[in-house]
Parts: C-alpha cells; sequence; structure tokens
C-alpha cells in the first residue's frame, strides 16, 4: 500500500529531528563532560593573551593537549556565549579535558603565574638559575631540556654544542606556573624567538648571507661584546668583516663562555683553551651562540654599517675603541690601559 506523500514528509520529518535531537544531546554531553575521556591526565602552563581570539585560543589549547578538538572549543564557545568572558592570563590546565571544563577555568580570570626576568645575554645556564631561583623547576631539569631541544631545522648546528637551546631561547619577562616542566619552558621560549623571527627579518637574514642559526650565533657575540647600544652596529660590522676575510673573530666574549663565570681579565693562557668555541684558535662563528641575543643585538647584525675597522677593546667603562690597522688597536690598548691605572 503506497504511503500517502504528507504522512511519508511527516515521517521523515520526525526522523529527522530524531536525529537532530540525539545529536544535540550527544554534543551537550561532549562539551559539558568534565571528566578526562582520554587518558592520564598531566598539568599543563597555559598563557591567554589578552588580545587572542577564540580560534587562536582553541588552536593553543590543542597544541598543549588541553583539548583535542578546535572546532568542538570555537562551537562550545559560541553555544553557551563566553566567547567574551575567557580571561587573560597564565593558567595551570590539564591535558585532556573537556572543552566546557577548559572555558570554566580561563572565566575565572585566576593566573598562577610567577613572573621571571631572563635578560638579554643570559646563557642557558643563567637562565636555569634563575628559573629554579623562582622555584618554576629546578636547575638540573631544565639544563637537560636546553640540552635535549628538539629545534627547528634551521636553528640546529651541524656540530656539538654545550646545549641546543643556547641563544634560541627569546630572553623576555617571561611567566609560568609553579612548576612547570622544563621542556615546556623550552618551548615557549623558543616559540617566542620564533615570533620575533618575522618573515621580513628572515628575508634580511638570508639576503646578508646567514642562516637562522649563524645569525642567532653572530648576534650572540655582539650581545656579549655590546655594553652600551651605540657600540653593538660597529663591533657587529668588525665581526661580519673578519668573517668575510676568513679572519678570525678573536671575540672575549666566547672565551668567557668557554670559562663559565665571568673573569676581569683574560690571559694569554685564556686564549689558548682548546675548545670549538674558542674564536682566537678557531677561524669563522663558534659551533652555535653562547647567549641569547635581544633583538637589538640582531638589528645591529642585520644594520652593520660599512667598515673599515677590523679591531676593538673596551676601557673599564665598558665603551669600545676602534681601529683599523694593528698598530692603532695596540695604541688603543695602551691608552685604555693607562687610562684604567690612572
Amino acid at each position: 500500500m503506497n504511503e500517502p506523500p504528507a504522512q511519508r514528509i511527516g515521517r521523515i520529518g520526525k526522523i529527522v529531528a530524531a536525529v537532530v535531537a540525539t545529536a544535540a544531546l550527544l554534543g551537550v554531553l561532549w562539551l559539558g563532560w568534565g571528566t578526562n575521556p582520554w587518558g592520564v591526565s598531566q598539568p599543563v602552563s597555559v598563557r591567554i593573551a589578552k588580545d587572542m581570539t577564540g580560534r587562536q585560543i582553541a588552536d593553543e589549547l590543542v597544541a598543549r593537549g588541553v583539548i583535542h578538538h578546535a572546532g568542538v572549543f570555537r562551537a562550545a564557545l559560541l553555544l553557551s556565549g563566553a566567547g567574551r568572558e575567557l580571561q587573560e592570563g597564565t593558567y595551570r590546565l590539564h591535558t585532556n579535558m573537556s572543552p566546557m571544563a577548559a572555558i570554566a577555568e580561563l572565566k575565572t580570570g585566576k593566573e598562577e603565574g610567577v613572573r621571571v626576568v631572563i635578560p638579554e645575554g643570559f646563557t642557558v645556564r643563567q637562565t636555569a638559575r634563575a628559573l629554579a631561583a623562582a622555584k618554576i623547576t629546578t636547575e638540573a631539569e631544565f639544563l637537560a631540556a636546553a640540552q635535549a631541544a628538539d629545534l627547528p631545522a634551521d636553528m640546529r648546528s651541524s656540530v656539538p654544542t654545550d646545549f641546543a637551546a643556547e641563544g634560541f631561547i627569546f630572553p623576555d619577562t617571561c611567566e609560568f606556573v609553579v612548576p612547570t616542566p622544563a621542556a615546556e619552558i623550552v618551548r615557549r621560549m623558543q616559540d617566542e624567538l620564533s615570533a620575533r623571527l618575522t618573515p621580513e627579518r628572515r628575508a634580511q637574514i638570508a639576503a646578508a648571507g646567514y642562516s637562522v642559526h649563524e645569525f642567532i650565533t653572530l648576534a650572540s657575540l655582539v650581545e656579549k661584546e655590546a655594553k652600551f647600544p651605540e657600540d653593538r652596529p660597529l663591533i657587529a660590522a668588525v665581526f661580519r668583516k673578519r668573517l668575510a676575510i676568513g679572519m678570525p673573530l678573536q671575540s672575549c666574549a666566547s672565551i668567557q663562555y668557554i670559562l663559565g663565570e665571568p673573569k676581569p681579565l683574560l690571559s694569554i693562557a685564556d686564549t689558548q683553551i682548546p675548545s670549538a668555541y674558542n674564536t682566537y684558535l678557531h677561524p669563522g662563528l663558534p659551533p652555535g651562540p653562547i647567549a641569547a641575543p635581544g633583538l637589538a643585538a640582531m638589528d645591529a647584525v642585520l644594520q652593520a654599517p660599512p667598515t673599515e675597522y677590523l679591531y676593538f677593546v673596551a676601557d673599564a667603562e665598558g665603551h669600545h675603541h676602534f681601529a683599523t690597522t694593528y698598530e692603532e688597536h695596540e695604541a688603543n690598548i695602551r691608552r685604555v690601559t693607562a687610562d684604567a691605572a690612572s
């Protein structure tokens, strides 16, 4: 017996309504699921910036393993009307949270972060001590994470270095919850450096003839040599010129890195220390950066002016005196030494 059209349409409508209702119910259950359906949950630190969009927050939560589906999170924001209620801050969340549970935490505005300042020119070891002092992680854990860091290909050294992450963790005022896994700290600081290496800056690096690894290594030498901003461009220019003509860089900063602790006055013996980082013994750049350079040091490398200078020496206050010939350099050294003794 044929079913009347009106009755058939009504039956199909009921089926569609049932399917929609079931999907909606499953969606509600999914979005409101506060338990952990995917396995073991681990604490994770998440930083939500003031200007982040819902899409960016969703992507960050997925990247950190807090949630599994960015689209579901965005739908939860829409359905709950919480899109404008999320607060900036550093949160201690957990992996494998439900979208609604994550939203509930991000609406509280309860920051659990501890701020720590990592100045320009800090080494991995100095950074480890600063983080340990703030009780964010331990020195040993951070040093191990810095050595085992999995960096992008253009930031890796082709030869062994003391720490893979040396120079590639951006110096900044950072905020982390206590405690935060050391590997996560390294990742976040490395991500910050990647963000600062904008397409424009990367294009300049390539135009200058350097890889990203070489560029950061050179910028780290400039960072450690220069005490005053006005000296950075000329120091960078001298280093670039020496590299171009195959002359050893002879950077005292590289020797200080080998020594590990600041030494007021280097000796001839110090410059003979057998190390791949010794730029007195080995021409070219060291195996990797010797510290974390700031943007000013990076820009100094990119904006280094043409120069005939090949030498420089610092006086007692840290101001540098530049020379074209070795004879002029020796005269500068005598003058600086005499001024320091007077």
